[in-house]
């Protein structure tokens, strides 16, 4: 009798186990799902990331314009790839004014491939002028020519501008008077390389 007990004990099916909660408060099954027979199904492609999101020599003045002047407004189109169009300069031409004692800056943008071409352009236009003697060529090397040129002309205050804010005059007092214009801009271009790099820091403090 207590041989036929045992065998009616282990001939009766397990009762089933309580089903235990996960951290989500779903119910886990002990039942594994079968597997579907065929190939794998293939996992999804990775996320396309935008062309215009790479930094290359095209992207490069559009995000150092997006960053130090906080505009959306891209540069100038350029019509083929270049890596010297992408090398930017702030430039001045410098001339006296005898008769007013006037140092005459005229500022504007160019690149490594028409630097040469932008300045003689310029020179042009004052190649005529009695009132005003050509001194000095001045080019400043810079990350982002448009954000520098604002600066200048925010910066720039004790001096006397023209309508257009591309053209300044200041007094001539020595001889010095044009590397004290480039002393100032060569500040001004230390202070755009210092927002880059508490830009940076910002970035990277707050893992962005």
């Amino acid at each position: 009798m207590e041989d036929q007990a045992n065998n009616t004990t282990s001939s009766n099916p397990k009762p089933s186990e309580t089903p235990v909660l996960n951290i989500s408060g779903k119910v886990e099954t002990t039942q594994k799902t079968p597997r579907t027979m065929g190939k794998k199904k293939a996992d999804p492609p990775p996320p396309t990331v935008p062309e215009t999101s790479k930094i290359n020599p095209t992207t490069f003045p559009v995000i150092m314009g997006r960053i130090l002047l906080k505009s959306n407004d891209p540069p100038e189109p350029v019509s083929k790839m270049n890596l010297s169009d992408f090398k930017q300069y702030l430039c001045l031409l410098c001339m006296d004014k005898p008769s007013k004692r006037k140092l005459v800056s005229h500022m504007f943008i160019s690149n490594e491939k028409e630097l040469d071409s932008d300045f003689l352009k310029v020179r042009k236009i004052y190649e005529n002028r009695k009132d005003l003697k050509i001194l000095e060529q001045v080019t400043v090397y810079t990350l982002c020519a448009r954000s520098l040129f604002h600066r200048v002309q925010m910066k720039l205050t004790d001096v006397e501008w023209n309508k257009q804010r591309n053209i300044f005059e200041t007094d001539r007092i020595g001889e010095r008077d044009v590397w004290n214009v480039t002393s100032r801009l060569y500040d001004l271009e230390n202070e755009e390389t210092e927002k880059l790099f508490n830009y940076a820091k910002f970035l990277s403090a707050t893992n962005s």
